[in-house]
């Protein structure tokens, strides 16, 4: 069986589409289909893969990147059985014009919300962006995402909340399924006491992280006298921004931007960790998440999205409530920060429910193979 999918990004990109096409695709050939990946590079690279892997250059002009990505989906999708859409969705949905494919489409957020909030023309939530009326410009792309959404076969989503937003975009109930998104289970983890606490983030620096909040919180900590380091993985638009504020706060010693890390040196930040904080104002159901439960870390989170659908409202992890769907308030989240380390026994015992519930919901083996089920099928 051949497949063709497509990714807008791929390692070394990091994201949660750049984690998990590389996986279902080895997963793919080892079941016996025949895969190529279509997706945007900053660089061409010599890829040592068991699959086929077409880079088309991200900076490049948009019209000639546009045509250029259609024409080889149009070439290696033309033996395809199905195309496995986990970005480039306009030019999926236009090279299956001609194509006639089964389409099945992976959705994980939305892209005409993360470009309003990346170019600063809006700063709503997620949910209020689904709601709000809007120039022009996010009017069409509004339309664009729901339309391409409701040419698919089948749609994905990786959490509940998703897919309750989707098919207000027009997708019809009998054309979406939930498979929640999933980590390698780790059964056992010996951790080193560290001397001082170690928190971190993991994620694309985008202004709708909220990692300036952290910031902010961790500023206010240091002012009371606490000892902490502070690791931020990842990279993005505001990196700059993001080390101009820890310059200002004069936190350059307790913070630290490690840009990004491939999954054997993730692993070992997680390992030498003790919390992680995320304060999105939004996620679709974040993987970075079940990894750190998995390295048995304490987890704080603000509820948006499909977080919740991990942490059952404070089950398993400490949740960071939102004012009015607003960025999470930074005094918020520092005596929050406080709680969690005056309060170790309430903590082992969340860390102790998140562990046993992503082994029986989100381990990484039993979700993948819902995917080949449902792509071989």
């Amino acid at each position: 069986m051949k497949i063709l999918i497509t990714v807008g990004i791929y390692p070394p990109d990091i994201g949660g589409p750049a984690s998990f096409v590389p996986r279902i695709a080895k997963l793919l050939e080892e079941n016996e289909c025949e895969v190529t990946v279509i997706c945007l590079s900053d660089e061409k690279i010599l890829d040592d893969e068991p699959y086929k892997i077409i880079r088309i250059l991200r900076n490049q002009n948009l019209i000639i990147r546009w045509i250029k990505t259609v024409l080889n989906m149009l070439s290696h999708g033309r033996d395809a059985e199905v195309i496995f859409v986990n970005g480039l969705p306009m030019e999926a949905y236009i090279a299956n014009l001609f194509l006639r494919k089964k389409l099945i489409r992976k959705i994980v957020g939305d892209w005409a919300w993360e470009r309003g909030r990346n170019k600063g023309i809006i700063n709503d939530s997620f949910d209020e962006f689904q709601k709000n009326k809007h120039n022009l410009h996010l009017e069409i792309a509004k339309f664009s995402r729901g339309w391409t959404a409701t040419k698919a076969n089948l749609v994905i989503t990786p959490s509940m909340h998703l897919k309750e937003v989707v098919k207000k975009w027009g997708v019809l109930e009998n054309n979406l399924k939930v498979i929640y998104n999933g980590t390698k289970i780790q059964p056992k983890i010996v951790k080193k006491e560290n001397e001082v606490l170690h928190f971190v983030t993991v994620g694309r620096l985008a202004p709708w992280k909220n990692i300036d909040k952290i910031i902010q919180a961790m500023a206010l900590l240091n002012g009371k006298g606490f000892n902490f380091i502070f690791n931020i993985v990842g990279s993005g638009p505001i990196d700059q921004q993001l080390k101009n504020l820890v310059k200002d706060l004069k936190l350059e010693k307790n913070i630290f931007f490690l840009g990004q890390k491939n999954t054997h040196e993730l692993n070992k930040i997680y390992l030498n960790s003790d919390i992680y904080i995320q304060a999105s104002g939004y996620e679709g159901l974040p993987h970075v998440i079940l990894e750190a439960i998995n390295f048995n870390l304490s987890i704080i989170s603000t509820p948006i999205g499909g977080t919740n659908e991990i942490l059952l409202n404070g089950k398993n992890g400490w949740v960071l409530n939102l004012k009015e769907d607003k960025a999470p308030d930074e005094f918020d989240l520092q005596e929050l920060i406080k709680c969690v380390i005056e309060n170790k026994a309430i903590d082992e015992e969340k860390i102790l429910s998140a562990k046993k519930y992503i082994i029986n919901n989100f381990d990484e083996d039993k979700n993948l193979n819902k995917y080949i089920q449902l792509l071989k099928s």
